[in-house]
């Protein structure tokens, strides 16, 4: 099976959960619970997850770019803003260019070494008058190093969006990745740790 670590654990109990949703004939995301079939089943997942990760709100959307747009368009930031990003398919680093391309006018960062270092030197050099945010990327089931982004973006009065698309449930100093800066996005699709199939 081609995908991600979540793609190799489908069993019964996604099978079933699958089969609820089509045998009650309403694949829509809205509706009233027991009529025409629906089932809640967004909600219901909406609602575990916060409660699973700690987070005050859930809201799913179409895809993890789909979410790292929703946020970016929460906070404000739009067309002539610029958000630090890390360097896609950058040697020694991974991030997705999905990240990037959420961003209306993103800048780059080159982590000299580890995937998950978080260069100060380099984001500071980044920094402008436009820029708005930083959007550290949380890979492979492991958190980015938080503490010198979150000092940086607190003293340059910046949002922090975490992309954990590739990190869902990961923990960094005891704190669930999406709930350290202000805004996180999550994928569940077939390339994720864990996969709805897409999403």
């Amino acid at each position: 099976m081609a995908g991600g670590p979540g793609s190799y654990v489908l069993g019964a109990e996604e099978r079933k959960e699958v089969l609820d949703v089509l045998d009650g004939g309403n694949l829509f995301r809205y509706g009233t619970p027991g009529v025409d079939g629906f089932q809640a089943k967004v909600v219901t997942f909406e609602n575990e997850m916060a409660e699973r990760l700690g987070h005050k709100h859930v809201v799913a959307t179409s895809s993890g770019t789909g979410s790292l747009m929703c946020c970016l368009a929460a906070l404000g930031i739009g067309m002539g803003d610029e958000v630090i990003v890390p360097e896609p398919f950058y040697p020694n680093y991974h991030t997705f260019i999905t990240t990037a391309g959420g961003v209306i006018h993103p800048l780059h960062t080159k982590p000299e070494e580890g995937y998950f270092y978080a260069d100060r030197a380099r984001i500071e050099a980044c920094i402008t008058p436009k820029t708005k945010a930083i959007m550290p990327v949380h890979m492979l089931g492991n958190p980015c190093d938080m503490d010198p982004i979150m000092e940086i973006a607190k003293k340059h009065n910046l949002y922090v969006i975490e992309d954990c698309c590739q990190a869902v449930g990961a923990a960094y100093h005891g704190k669930r990745v999406g709930t350290i800066g202000d805004m996180g996005a999550y994928s569940l699709n077939v390339f994720k740790t864990i996969t709805t199939g897409d999403g």
